[in-house]
């Protein structure tokens, strides 16, 4: 009894963990690209004077990217679940073979967000760098 109530609280922290990590990401992404026009609104008037514009494109064009890539994430991870239910009689071998795949897709979508995150905040803090 005691196991069955340990591991319904590892799922469930899972599962808490998984909504706020693709919260996160998505606010992150649509915070930074926001803010960034507010930023070029408000203290760069005049786009064309300012240095570095690909940095600040690039960064728009990434943290866009981003955002397409959690709703890619989102659809993967229904995909996944629809598929565990209808296959939830199997054996947990065979089980964890046809949804490993599905995992392995959401890993490394989640990798390649985090990276981008990375990537499009650093271009951002150069532009802003080089323009205050």
């Amino acid at each position: 009894m005691n196991d069955d109530i340990t591991t319904k609280h590892q799922q469930d922290s899972y599962k808490y963990s998984v909504e706020q990590f693709d919260k996160s990401i998505l606010f992150i992404a649509s915070g930074a690209l926001g803010g960034s026009f507010a930023f070029i609104k408000d203290v760069i008037p005049d786009l064309s004077k300012a240095f570095g514009k690909w940095l600040l494109i690039s960064s728009w064009y990434i943290f866009g990217i981003v955002i397409f890539i959690s709703l890619v994430n989102h659809f993967i991870s229904a995909l996944a679940c629809s598929r565990s239910i209808k296959h939830a009689e199997l054996p947990y071998k065979k089980f964890n073979r046809k949804i490993k795949k599905w995992n392995n897709w959401i890993r490394a979508l989640n990798v390649v967000m985090i990276v981008l995150i990375l990537l499009g905040t650093i271009f951002l803090i150069n532009f802003i760098n080089q323009n205050i």
